[in-house]
């Protein structure tokens, strides 16, 4: 059983090396997500398209001061921001589309937020509907307290997700994340269902940027892969900005053990 790896991409420029380097797609950071869905690069790429590594996994297309639990939050404007936009990502290879900006979900600390999450199920119903016409799956990233108070949890997800009522909506889960979600391996088994993609990094740089796993780091990413294969894990795993030929092939190494 084999997973395809991917490389998490800042720019453009970063796009062609990962091809070169062996990677099977690519993920592009949030700022990367709005060139990609720009008339000016769709004219650039043009033919190429078919020839290129695909960005098969994406962070959801809105800028990065929306809030939809915002009190306010208009889900039409935004539902049509995503219906122009969700043809020309899927054209780029997308088929997994993240939702992890915790300051988006953030709840207000005092009063009623019941409203408010009745937004989040709205704003993941309208989500999934549209990226479902292109057979695109909806991940949502569970978040440590640091960086937002709602959907923190595996648990929390797993409740949440039968109310927004959609089949193609999944969990993203990053190694370097997992104490901060309180996810242990041993918890994997349980969760099974839920794990759409994964994001391996060294989880000893919690706070700093994303590093990727390299022989002798420090850190033993066995028991992670094996907790992976155990549920019989077959989605993607994407690795870090600083991913290269040889951690690839590193990473490829723990899998084939």
């Amino acid at each position: 059983m084999g997973v395809q790896w991917g490389k998490l991409v800042a720019d453009l420029s970063q796009v062609d090396r990962a091809a070169s380097d062996g990677f099977d797609f690519v993920q592009p950071g949030s700022d990367l997500v709005s060139t990609l869905v720009d008339d000016q690069f769709l004219a650039r790429r043009g033919s190429r398209r078919s020839g290129r590594i695909p960005f098969v996994v994406c962070e959801v297309p809105l800028p990065s001061d929306v809030r939809v639990t915002q009190k306010g939050f208009n889900l039409y404007v935004w539902t049509e921001h995503l219906k122009n936009l969700m043809h020309r990502i899927a054209e780029q290879g997308c088929r997994k589309l993240v939702w992890s900006n915790g300051r988006a979900r953030v709840l207000p600390p005092e009063g009623e937020v019941s409203a408010f999450k009745e937004q989040v199920l709205q704003f993941l119903f309208m989500l999934c509907e549209l990226a479902g016409s292109y057979e695109i799956t909806v991940l949502v990233e569970p978040l440590g307290s640091r960086r937002t108070n709602f959907l923190n949890t595996m648990t929390e997800l797993r409740d949440f997700f039968p109310r927004v009522g959609k089949q193609n909506l999944s969990a993203l889960i990053s190694l370097r994340e997992l104490g901060s979600i309180g996810l242990s391996l041993t918890d994997l088994p349980r969760y099974r269902e839920l794990i759409g993609h994964v994001q391996m990094e060294n989880p000893l740089t919690v706070g700093g940027p994303r590093i990727c796993p390299r022989p002798n780091d420090g850190h033993d990413y066995r028991p992670f892969v094996a907790g992976l294969k155990a549920i019989g894990y077959s989605e993607g795993i994407s690795l870090p900005f600083d991913a290269d030929q040889v951690a690839l092939a590193y990473c490829r190494q723990l899998w084939a053990e």
